[in-house]
C-alpha cells in the first residue's frame, strides 16, 4: 500500500497537471471560439456533385447602387401617389413575399433540378414610381393655414417682446392686404380674428383704449360663432377696466368740478353700454353699468345745485337737460329734476328783477326796464308743465313789482309816456294781489291823464300851424291809449279827467258841421 506521503504526492501532482493544461488552453485552444472563422480555412466548394451534375450555386445578391449625394436643399413638397398606386404596391409586395415564404428551399449543396429552373418565369420588374402630384388648384381659402399670409406667429412674438406699436403696424398692413385679396372660409376668419385681437391688445397696453376697443369689436365681427365669447370677454374685460378707473376718478373730484365729474361718470356708462352691445349677458357689465348710472344720476343732481347756488342758471339748466335727454333716465328722478328746471326759471327772473330795481335806483331806468323784459321772455318761454301754478304765480309777482316799481318812479318824475309801458306790463300779468293791483292801477291812472293833458297840447300847437293831418294822427295814438287802458281794467271813472281831455281834442281835430 502506499503511504499517506505518496497519496499526497500524487494529488499534487494531478492538480498541477490539470492547471498546465488550463493554460494550455487558453493560450493553445483546441476548438475555434467563433463558428464563422473556420470559414476562412474550409476547402473551396465543388464545382460538380457526385452524380455529375453541376452543383447549385445561390445567385449573388443584386449590387445596390449607391445612393445618390444630396444636392442642395429645395422647398419640400407634399406629393402622396394616388391611393390606387398604393394599394397596388402594397399587393404586388405581399405577394412576392407570400410567394418566397411558400416556395421550397433545395436541400444544401444541391440546386434544383434543370426542368425547375426552366419553368419557373422571371420576376417581372416592379411598376414604376408615380411622379409627385403637384398641389391642386383651388380657392386660396381651401389651402388653409398652408397658404395663409396673415402673420400671426410673428405679431404674437412681437406682443411678447413688448413691441406693442411694431404689432399693430403689421397687422395693420396684413389686414389690409388680407381684405384685398377677398380671402374667406372658417379657417381665415380665425386668423382674422386673432390678428385684431392681438391688435386691440398692443393698443391698450399703449393706452390707446378706444383703438383697442374698435379692434376687439372688429373680432367679435370677424370671428367665427365657436370663438366670438373669447374675444367677447377681451372686449367686457377692457370695459370693465376702463370704466372703473372712470368711477374712482369722479369719486375723488369735489363737488366743483361738477362737469368733469359727470363726463368721467357719462364716459364710463357710454363704454359699458358699448361692451355690452357686444356682450350683453355679461354679468359683471351690467352690474357695473348700474352703479356708474347711480352715480351720474346724482353727479348731475349735485352739479346742478351747486350752479344754482352760485346763481349760474342757464348752466344748471343746461345739465339737468342733459340728464333728463340720457337713455335710461330712472323716471323716479324725474320729479326732482323738474323741481330744479323750475328752480332755475324763477331764480333767474328774481334775479333779473333784483338787478332792474337795484339800477333803478342808480337813475338807470332803461337798463331796469330791459332786465324786467329778459325776465318776462325767460317765462314766456317756460314750458306750462315745468312751473307749477304756484311757483308760476310766484315769479309773475316778481315782475308785477318791478314794472310796478319802475312806472311809479317814473310817474313821480313826471316821466308820464315812459311810464305808460311798464304800468302796463304790470297790469298784464295779472297775478298781484287787489291791493298791489290797486297801486298799479293808480299810477297808471296818474300816466295816462299826464299823457292827455301833454298831447292834447302838442295838438293844439300842430292845429295853430295848420298841420291838421299830424294833429289827427296824435289825438288817435291818445284815444288808442286810453281804450287799451280800458282794456286792463281801468273804468271810465278812472280815467273822467283824461277822456275828457280827449273828447275837446278831438272836437278840435275834427269839428262837428
Amino acid at each position: 500500500m502506499l503511504s499517506e506521503e505518496a497519496v499526497l504526492l500524487l494529488a499534487c501532482l494531478a492538480v498541477t497537471a490539470l492547471v498546465i493544461i488550463a493554460l494550455l488552453e487558453v493560450v493553445w485552444p483546441s476548438r475555434v471560439r467563433h463558428p464563422r472563422a473556420r470559414a476562412r480555412y474550409r476547402r473551396p466548394p465543388a464545382t460538380r456533385s457526385r452524380d455529375g451534375r453541376p452543383a447549385y450555386r445561390r445567385p449573388a445578391p443584386e449590387a445596390r447602387e449607391a445612393p445618390p449625394r444630396p444636392g442642395p436643399p429645395t422647398p419640400r413638397r407634399v406629393a402622396e401617389a394616388p391611393p390606387a398606386a398604393i394599394e397596388r404596391r402594397g399587393e404586388s409586395v405581399f405577394a412576392r413575399a407570400v410567394q418566397s415564404l411558400a416556395a421550397p428551399r433545395p436541400a444544401p449543396g444541391l440546386g434544383p433540378p434543370p426542368e425547375v429552373l426552366a419553368a419557373e418565369p422571371a420576376a417581372p420588374p416592379p411598376p414604376p414610381a408615380p411622379a409627385p402630384a403637384g398641389p391642386a388648384p383651388g380657392p386660396v381659402a381651401d389651402r388653409g393655414t398652408a397658404d395663409s399670409s396673415l402673420p400671426l406667429e410673428e405679431c404674437f412674438s412681437l406682443y411678447q417682446d413688448k413691441r406693442y406699436a411694431d404689432v399693430i403696424a403689421q397687422a395693420a398692413l396684413a389686414l389690409e392686404r388680407d381684405a384685398e385679396a377677398g380671402r374667406r372660409g372658417p379657417t381665415v376668419a380665425h386668423e382674422v380674428a386673432a390678428l385684431w385681437s392681438v391688435t386691440g391688445l398692443s393698443r391698450q397696453a399703449l393706452d390707446d383704449e378706444e383703438g383697442a376697443r374698435a379692434a376687439f369689436e372688429a373680432a367679435i365681427h370677424a370671428a367665427p360663432a365657436s370663438e366670438r365669447p373669447t374675444y367677447e370677454r377681451h372686449l367686457a374685460a377692457l370695459a370693465l377696466t376702463v370704466a372703473r378707473r372712470l368711477i374712482a376718478r369722479a369719486d375723488t373730484l369735489p363737488d366743483a368740478a361738477g362737469a368733469e365729474r359727470s363726463g368721467a361718470l357719462r364716459n364710463a356708462v357710454r363704454w359699458l353700454r358699448q361692451a355690452l352691445a357686444s356682450a350683453p349677458d355679461d354679468t359683471a357689465l351690467q352690474q357695473a353699468l348700474a352703479r356708474a348710472c347711480a352715480g351720474l344720476w346724482d353727479s348731475y343732481g349735485r352739479f346742478a345745485r351747486a350752479l344754482i347756488q352760485r346763481q349760474e342758471f342757464p348752466g344748471a339748466r343746461r345739465v339737468i337737460r342733459e340728464a333728463l335727454a340720457e337713455d335710461g333716465f330712472p323716471e323716479e328722478r324725474r320729479e326732482v329734476f323738474g323741481d330744479l328746471l323750475a328752480a332755475t326759471f324763477s331764480g333767474e327772473i328774481g334775479q333779473l328783477t333784483a338787478h332792474a330795481i337795484r339800477v333803478m335806483q342808480d337813475e338807470h331806468e332803461r337798463e331796469a326796464l330791459a332786465s324786467l323784459e329778459r325776465a318776462e321772455a325767460l317765462l314766456a318761454s317756460v314750458p306750462t308743465e315745468t312751473l307749477t301754478p304756484k311757483r308760476r304765480e310766484e315769479v309773475n309777482r316778481r315782475l308785477w313789482w318791478g314794472y310796478t316799481k319802475l312806472g311809479a318812479r317814473r310817474v313821480a318824475s313826471g316821466a308820464y309816456e315812459d311810464a305808460v309801458e311798464p304800468l302796463f306790463h304790470a297790469l298784464r300779468l295779472g297775478d298781484a294781489n287787489p291791493e298791489q293791483q290797486d297801486e298799479a292801477r293808480a299810477a297808471l291812472v296818474q300816466a295816462l291823464d299826464g299823457v292827455a293833458e301833454a298831447r292834447a297840447a302838442s295838438i293844439g300847437q300842430l292845429l295853430k300851424t295848420g298841420d291838421r293831418d299830424a294833429a289827427a294822427r296824435e289825438s288817435d295814438r291818445l284815444r288808442k291809449l286810453l281804450l287799451e287802458g280800458i282794456e286792463l281794467g281801468l273804468t271810465k271813472n278812472e280815467l273822467t279827467s283824461a277822456l275828457t281831455r280827449t273828447r275837446r281834442v278831438f272836437e278840435q281835430v275834427e269839428p262837428s258841421p
